[in-house]
């Protein structure tokens, strides 16, 4: 009878086992997609102080009161415009006095001349000495002479008096009249009045560091380097994130690495015909490199979703599912980060990162429910794009 007993317990039993394991449940989904190779430019950006590319200080050059400011602040100009007004009445004066000077050394040159003409003259009949003969000729020197002084000075006083009147050097926008009319300028030192720059095109300042200069350095030493670096789009990234429309290029490299900061200067030229930069803001400048830093003339490469690469104490790692479903932790090397190309403006932003060694481009790379993943762990790979088996499914 006891044997009888234990047959329903053991097939009790049995039965708990097979309604536990059909009630285990099926792996949990994540999304996969493999890396995508493509072509890719990747920006090495630096600190960069923007300014216009001709600047100039307006100063009076003449002492006077200011009497005339003929221009609206922050308007743009063209070279030839009038500014300013200094009283030009005591140059003008000086002017015509200086031309009075001029007709009387005239007149005195004439009068020294006829006069040498006729002791030369008399002297053939020895009517006067030799000497009196070289005493005309020093006087028509001496009145030629100034003569000449009496032009300088005529030329010196037209300057001055050209000065009174201030016209733009360069087409360009102007500053604040840091000088109302009425002021006396130009008493002790050449007033400054106010600053142009022509900000048609922008120049972009920022420093190198030394070991990027080496690689130029050795890109430049081979045939048509220097070109070829010239040539490069260089981007510009405003303080506010924006990317500036409008690519430059480098048109200056210091010929020397600062010592105290082991940095060379390199100046970008930008275009900036509609007036979207400004003297004295501060951007990232781009430097357009391959996305392997180990090789630059790389120009594609392997990017995953930034979302995908996960880093810890081991470093930077991205989570596969092998072919038996099994996820695996695989260590990776990882570049820049890059904006994904979309074709609709309206598409959320997305970002990729350059996996520069450690994936082949085969893996099936986890870039969604990536708090599912464990190293060992069962799941259920989807493409991405595809909707999630049904509950109860």
């Amino acid at each position: 009878m006891k044997a009888l007993a234990f047959i329903p317990l053991v097939a009790l039993l049995a039965a708990c086992d097979k309604k536990q394991e059909l009630a285990a449940p099926p792996p949990l989904p994540v999304t996969i997609a493999k890396p995508v190779k493509r072509e890719v430019t990747v920006y090495r950006e630096l600190p960069a102080t923007l300014e216009g590319v001709t600047e100039i200080q307006i100063r009076a050059r003449v002492k006077g009161i200011l009497e005339e400011s003929k221009f609206k602040e922050g308007d743009w100009v063209q070279a030839g415009t009038e500014l300013f007004v200094i009283e030009p009445e005591p140059y003008e004066l000086a002017v015509d006095a200086a031309e009075a000077d001029l007709e009387s050394a005239k007149a005195s040159r004439d009068l020294a001349q006829k006069r040498y003409e006729r002791v030369a003259k008399a002297a053939k009949t020895r009517a006067v000495s030799e000497i009196d003969v070289e005493i005309a000729a020093a006087e028509v020197s001496q009145s030629a002479a100034s003569v000449s002084q009496a032009v300088a000075q005529l030329d010196e006083a037209k300057i001055n008096a050209g000065y009174t009147r201030i016209t733009a050097p360069i087409s360009g926008r102007l500053s604040q009249s840091l000088v109302d009319p009425g002021n006396l300028v130009g008493a002790t030192e050449s007033t400054l009045l106010t600053t142009i720059i022509d900000d048609s095109r922008i120049r972009a300042f920022f420093e190198v560091p030394e070991r990027d200069m080496i690689r130029y350095l050795g890109e430049r030493a081979l045939e048509g380097g220097v070109e070829r670096f010239a040539d490069r789009e260089m981007r510009l990234v405003l303080a506010n994130g924006t990317i500036y429309d409008k690519f430059g290029t480098i048109d200056f490299i210091d010929n020397t690495i600062d010592p105290s900061t082991r940095t060379a200067k390199v100046r970008a030229l930008f275009p900036n015909k509609e007036a979207k930069l400004s003297s004295g803001l501060y951007g990232l400048v781009g430097f357009p490199a391959g996305p392997d830093p180990n090789d630059p003339h790389v120009t594609s490469g392997l990017l995953v979703p930034s979302v995908a690469v996960l880093r810890d104490l081991g470093g930077d790692f991205v989570w596969i599912v092998d072919e038996q479903n099994i996820v695996r932790r695989r260590g990776v090397e990882a570049g820049a980060s890059v904006e994904k190309p979309v074709t609709d403006e309206n598409a959320l932003k997305e970002r990729e990162t350059v996996i520069v060694k450690g994936l082949d481009g085969s893996e099936n790379v986890i870039v969604a429910g990536l708090q599912r993943a464990r190293d060992g762990a069962i799941v259920q790979p989807m493409p991405a794009g595809a909707k999630p088996p049904a509950k109860g499914n």
